[in-house]
């Protein structure tokens, strides 16, 4: 998955994202060339995202070059978050 990491990293720092882990077809690398990238994201503690969810999901989009589909580790549905969890990779991390 070609990126500018540093613009990356930007992104996250601005929204309060700690870590990003990607699951789903990305992280089987069953991906197609039509399919999304699944994120796994982290706000940092009392960061919290409303409307602003979408304008995350344009500004990773931009930098990825694909659509993304963004759930919260904290939010993560009790009926998916075994596979999900298990699926998942890092991709970024706050330093």
């Amino acid at each position: 998955m070609p990126m500018d990491v540093e613009r990356l990293r930007e992104v996250c720092q601005r929204y309060g994202i700690v870590r990003l882990e990607v699951f789903g077809s990305s992280a089987r690398g069953t991906a197609g060339p039509g399919s999304d990238i699944d994120l796994l994201y982290t706000l940092a503690p009392g960061v919290r995202l409303g409307w602003e969810i979408e304008d995350l999901a344009s500004e990773l989009e931009a930098v990825l070059g694909r659509p993304v589909d963004l759930v919260s580790r904290r939010a993560l549905n009790a009926r998916i978050r075994d596979q999900v969890l298990q699926e998942a990779q890092p991709f970024y991390a706050a330093a």
